[in-house]
């Protein structure tokens, strides 16, 4: 089963507990919390298969307030 997380940067300017609200909603996101450092939020995403895991992050870029992303995939060994 493909996993990841996204590492989210937010709109300063937006609430961070609206986005956050939201990004919890998205399909596939089994956990969503924000952090403190460079990035404002980090999201964990399950998925049946990759397309479906490609979906799943469109759907977190198009959130209100969501600047840029950047997916780490989890390696399964």
């Amino acid at each position: 089963m493909p996993a990841a997380y996204v590492l989210i940067q937010l709109n300063m300017a937006l609430d961070f507990a609206d986005s956050l609200r939201e990004i919890r909603a998205v399909e596939g996101v089994r956990r969503a919390d924000l952090v403190v450092g460079p990035d404002d939020c980090i999201a964990y995403v399950e998925s049946d298969d990759i397309t479906q895991m490609m979906n799943t992050i469109r759907a977190i870029r198009r959130v209100s307030g969501v600047g840029k992303t950047d997916t780490r995939s989890i390696a399964e060994m």
